[in-house]
């Protein structure tokens, strides 16, 4: 999987998601649909790319995408590349 934390950022913000704000300036965080609570279901970026632990945030973001929609990961993640290949 050869995504950047913008081609995530850029999908779940064409899905109705909404930045929220955080404590932790390494993070980015989004809320978008909510839980059988009635909670707003969170998703975590990492602020850039270039963080040590970049690649594992962004791999767990787009599975979560994936176990939200109800899709595999391989459908999410053709599904983010061609929101990038739009751009």
């Amino acid at each position: 999987m050869n995504l950047s934390k913008q081609d995530v950022e850029s999908y779940i913000l064409s899905h109705g998601w909404q930045q929220v704000d955080h404590p932790n300036h390494k993070l980015q965080v989004f809320a978008g649909l909510v839980d059988n609570d009635g909670r707003a279901i969170r998703l975590v970026l990492p602020i850039t790319n270039d963080l040590k632990d970049a690649p594992l945030r962004i791999y767990q973001a787009v599975q979560t995408i994936a176990d939200i929609e109800d899709r595999s990961l391989n459908a999410v993640v053709a599904d983010i590349e061609k929101v990038k290949a739009s751009q």
